[in-house]
């Protein structure tokens, strides 16, 4: 999916119209349009400043890490609910997230442990 695609569907799930993440994003309304129509892509600080208002990672803005309407990789509907989740959430959060899951793998690994030794 193109930058201009990815930053339609970003605002349409988002309800952005462009006069309103101009102004949130403090760029042009020209510029929003023109990164819409695919005539430009953002820079460093445009590009942050976009991800910003839409509450959503650099690497969701530019999609470099997978394509969520791809159909080389497929995710069922719990996968997507917990992305989704994922990236709407502050990057501190993520680290949290991130570091509970961890943990809860951790966990899950020693309640099967224990429960092979028992079951011997």
């Amino acid at each position: 999916m193109s930058f201009a695609d990815n930053l339609k569907y970003l605002m349409n799930t988002k309800g952005f119209k462009a006069v309103d993440l101009a102004k949130t994003c403090g760029l042009s309304e020209a510029a929003i349009s023109d990164y819409l129509k695919g005539k430009k892509e953002p820079r460093g600080k445009q590009s942050i400043a976009i991800a910003k208002a839409l509450n959503v990672s650099l690497d969701t803005l530019w999609e470099t890490g997978f394509d969520k309407t791809s159909h080389t990789i497929k995710f069922d509907e719990k996968q997507r609910e917990f992305f989704d989740i994922f990236d709407e959430l502050s990057p501190a959060l993520q680290d949290y997230l991130i570091k509970t899951a961890k943990n809860l793998l951790e966990t899950q690994s020693e309640i099967q442990s224990e429960h092979k030794n028992n079951s011997k």
